[in-house]
């Protein structure tokens, strides 16, 4: 009776470390997925504001240091992204946060000039890809909420008490937000 007992205990040990295990592991796929949507996302707006840097400096003054900032924090977004190599960074965004946030204040403000300024918006192409910048940060700006999301139940879960556990023995960390 008593290694019946005993085996039962272990049996239920290991079903609980192997369903915390596959909570963990489904959600980690999740905050994955979610990682590499926003990702693409991301990139399409850096091709597309590259697309509309290049209309939109062209009715700027001789010199204006805009697009080439612009230009260069979505270097910085780009490369940043890179060096995630595909998977969501442990710990936080340093340098991709600081670009995008510079990019969102900048971007807004470029459309907004473009949407007061009679001359441009007159200029069917620059309207075109305004509204492909605006789309595309709409839809960066939704997928960053999907990947939060995801993140926070993700981050949520690592604190249960039988994933932390699991987290220790199979890597399982905490990831970071979008900023």
């Amino acid at each position: 009776m008593e290694y019946l007992v005993a085996f039962a205990l272990l049996v239920a040990m290991g079903a609980w470390v192997v369903s915390s295990y596959l909570r963990l592991f489904h959600l980690y796929e999740r905050v994955q997925g979610a990682w590499l949507q926003w990702t693409d996302a991301t990139r399409l707006r850096n091709e597309c504001l590259g697309d509309f840097l290049q209309v939109f400096a062209s009715y700027l003054p001789q010199g204006d240091m805009l697009p080439r900032d612009m230009r260069r924090w979505a270097e910085d977004s780009e490369r940043a992204l890179s060096a995630t190599a595909g998977a969501p960074p442990r710990g936080n965004f340093a340098g991709l946060g600081s670009a995008e946030r510079h990019l969102r204040r900048v971007v807004s403000h470029s459309v907004h000039t473009l949407e007061t300024t009679r001359n441009m918006r007159e200029d069917p192409h620059l309207r075109e890809l305004c509204a492909a910048m605006s789309v595309s940060l709409y839809r960066q700006e939704e997928l960053a909420g999907v990947y939060n999301r995801s993140v926070a139940e993700y981050n949520s879960a690592l604190r249960a008490p039988g994933a932390r556990m699991v987290a220790g023995l199979f890597g399982f960390a905490p990831m970071a937000a979008v900023s």
